[in-house]
């Protein structure tokens, strides 16, 4: 049995990006905030109706509902222990990569002996030119970034 939002609502209160219990669970007792931080993982894991489950996704599903297939939870600030429900949304998963700082963008032709910039966008790769300087290409690809990868831009708007 997956995780409800009614189950959540038997379970837990929300407050401020947490989840309180309502009722007792192993070692932990109504009224105890809910959850551990992994350091592994980089998120707030909660353990409901025996199973793990990352706090953000718990939190979102409390508030409306299933997550529908394909589709992520976002922490709109970049902070995966900020679990308030302001700060998360839906996204796919290329939206969801938008928030990667490392993305290149440009590679090096060797055929035409110069960088290619390029970006992905709903599963479809732009070509944004070929360019003589690397910085040039590299500012190619974060202009198209800052005006491409937006929540805007979303494939099922």
């Amino acid at each position: 049995m997956s995780i409800t939002k009614d189950l959540l609502h038997e379970l837990f209160d929300y407050k401020d990006g947490q989840l309180i219990r309502k009722v007792n669970s192993g070692t932990a007792k109504i009224g105890d905030i809910a959850g551990c931080f992994s350091r592994h993982l980089g998120y707030v894991l909660v353990s409901a109706n025996g199973k793990q489950y990352r706090l953000h996704r718990l939190i979102y599903i409390y508030h409306y509902g299933d997550i529908p297939d394909k589709l992520q939870i976002d922490h709109i600030n970049g902070n995966r222990i900020d679990n308030r429900i302001d700060n998360l949304r839906l996204v796919t998963n290329q939206e969801n990569g938008f928030n990667r700082l490392t993305a290149k963008g440009y590679r090096w032709i060797e055929k035409a002996k110069k960088f290619q910039a390029r970006i992905v966008l709903n599963g479809k790769d732009i070509n944004l030119g070929l360019f003589t300087n690397e910085n040039d290409a590299r500012e190619a690809y974060l202009n198209a970034k800052a005006n491409l990868h937006t929540i805007e831009n979303r494939l099922w708007n």
